[in-house]
């Protein structure tokens, strides 16, 4: 008697699936994070509102994954805690680099050129 288990088709594209949207998200908060950081804004607080939603977006829906695996599945390792790092990193960029910008405005803006009429 042979036993054989596998899992379907359609639950691996699904895995799959899931870790390229947490690399996709987690992707497009380290462009948000550079182009924020070399601006002279200080904190923009919707594009912070929208990191730290993707931030705790993630856990949920790493949550519904297929049969709700244990934390360190490969899910895990592959995408999901590389995607919380990275947002969390730049999360913590933007505000250092806001707070910063906030705190000491005059040393973020631009200097004119010698000879060039000063503002």
């Amino acid at each position: 008697m042979a036993l054989g288990l596998s899992r379907s088709g359609s639950l691996l594209v699904f895995a799959v699936f899931m870790m390229v949207v947490m690399w996709a998200l987690a992707a497009s908060v380290l462009l948000g994070a550079w182009y924020l950081t070399p601006r002279t804004e200080g904190l923009v607080w919707p594009a912070l509102a929208w990191m730290a939603a993707t931030l705790f977006a993630l856990s949920a829906f790493r949550n519904t994954a297929p049969g709700t695996p244990p934390i360190g599945c490969v899910l895990d390792w592959s995408a999901f805690l590389w995607a919380e790092t990275v947002i969390a990193l730049c999360l913590i960029t933007v505000v250092i680099t806001g707070v910063r910008t906030s705190l000491h405005p005059h040393d973020t803006q631009a200097t004119p050129p010698p000879g060039a009429p000063s503002p």
